[in-house]
């Protein structure tokens, strides 16, 4: 692996920047390991968009691509005072030269948190912090989804060991502790497990110790009590998305529909297969009286549990995102949906929009096939895949391999996968008690 790491980093050096098209702002990004991240570079560069990636660390497969003109380093997201410091200095010295667009939880509340002064340096397209925070952080979110009319699961939000003891008698288990928002949050685990209620309360004492930064926690000091929330067994292979664009009229909306139909963990995890769906049109106008309510704009993937009766909105991301690649494919360009918007450049804006409602499309399918092979040859080998089961995956991967849309592989843009599989490599030899229980046990 150190050859082909060192292969790499010379490739990275030796890769000529895009020439830019006279004009156009470039696009800043940044999480270059993240699939939103290379979605949206692969669409601006081949749109003719010169394209610079920032992040703390070279080896993410979104800096690798060839449609990335430029990279910088920059300070962590998770150290946001000296990110902030950093970003303003880029903005200083190259005043209004790129649209900035968030590619991460933390990237959505920092720039709408100092959204005046960002707006000074760069193109932004950012609806203000009490929309971007009412929607990340889950007790604010639940509040503003019952005020439209959107159903979500049962959910509680204890502050004391009195409130606990109520969940306990109350809550039908098992139930989920969550945290609150994953903004800046140091675990980024998305929830535990409780089984039974003489189990609760010693778990969320554990659960509670995962802390989140200081610029977090002074804007807001409940955020570090967890939230507990009844758990939906269809969550494993109920998930139903609405991912899309609202303008900042709310007038101007579009939507694509999509089953999350395999995920990593199985039971609590990251997408690796989704099909397409109907829009639901309640959902969609529920979704349209939230970003009203909130005032909104800009890109969103929201998610719900699809149980026997209803819909639960469950989440939503106010940002790029890493199924992005697929909706793109699905005639919705939005990247270039928040680049117009945030040019301000409204014929443009519609034309694309237009575009989109035009679009027909033929039974597309998202396929992360790399972590899906995985899945299959190494959970069939320790046992937690049913035979059966992983028969049943290659028989849709076969049934979908003209129509599956890859957020890495792309014989356009062949770099960015083979980092992928080196990160995946060094990874699993660095931490291989984790890589085991959730890539070999599903754990």
């Amino acid at each position: 692996m150190p050859g082909l790491q060192q292969e790499i980093e010379t490739a990275m050096v030796e890769q000529a920047p895009r020439t830019r098209v006279e004009g156009r702002p470039s696009v800043l990004l940044f999480s270059a390991g993240f699939y939103g991240t290379l979605a949206a570079a692969r669409c601006f560069g081949r749109n003719g968009i010169d394209v610079t990636v920032a992040d703390p660390g070279k080896l993410g497969p979104a800096s690798w691509s060839r449609y990335v003109g430029r990279r910088v380093q920059c300070p962590p997201e998770s150290q946001p005072e000296a990110f902030v410091a950093w970003l303003m200095d880029l903005g200083r010295r190259e005043p209004l030269q790129h649209v900035l667009y968030p590619t991460s939880d933390e990237l959505a509340w920092l720039v709408s948190l100092h959204r005046e002064e960002l707006s000074r340096y760069f193109h932004l397209y950012d609806p203000g912090i009490d929309a971007v925070y009412g929607l990340l952080n889950k007790r604010k979110l639940h509040e503003a989804g019952q005020a439209v009319g959107l159903k979500l699961p049962r959910t509680w939000f204890p502050e004391s060991e009195a409130d606990l003891d109520a969940v306990a008698r109350e809550a039908r288990f098992p139930v989920l502790i969550k945290p609150t928002t994953q903004i800046l949050y140091s675990t980024h685990r998305k929830g535990q497990p409780v089984q039974a209620p003489g189990q609760l309360a010693e778990e969320y004492r554990a659960f509670s110790r995962d802390g989140y930064a200081p610029m977090l926690v002074r804007f807001d000091a409940a955020v570090s009590r967890p939230m507990v929330q009844e758990f939906h067994p269809e969550a494993a292979e109920g998930i139903y998305s609405l991912s899309g664009f609202v303008d900042a009229s709310g007038e101007l909306f579009e939507v694509r529909g999509a089953m999350k139909v395999l995920q990593r963990p199985r039971r609590l995890g990251v997408g690796v297969c989704f099909e397409s769906a109907p829009v639901r049109e309640e959902l969609a106008a529920g979704l349209q009286r939230l970003c009203k309510h909130l005032g909104y704009h800009g890109v969103f993937e929201v998610e719900f549990i699809q149980t026997q009766d209803d819909f639960l909105l469950i989440d939503f991301n106010p940002r790029y995102y890493g199924q992005m690649g697929f909706d793109i494919a699905r005639g919705l360009p939005l990247p270039l949906l928040a680049y117009h918007a945030a040019l301000g450049d409204t014929d443009a804006l519609r034309r694309e929009l237009k575009a989109a409602r035009d679009w027909r499309g033929n039974g597309e399918v998202f396929c992360n096939r790399i972590a899906l092979e995985m899945l299959l040859n190494l959970q069939r080998l320790s046992g937690a895949l049913p035979v059966d089961e992983a028969r049943q995956w290659r028989r849709w991967l076969g049934e979908h391999r003209d129509t599956a849309v890859d957020p890495l592989i792309d014989s356009d843009d062949l770099m960015p996968t083979a980092v992928e599989v080196a990160q995946i490599l060094y990874g699993s030899a660095r931490h291989p008690r984790a890589f085991i229980r959730m890539m070999v046990l599903n754990r």
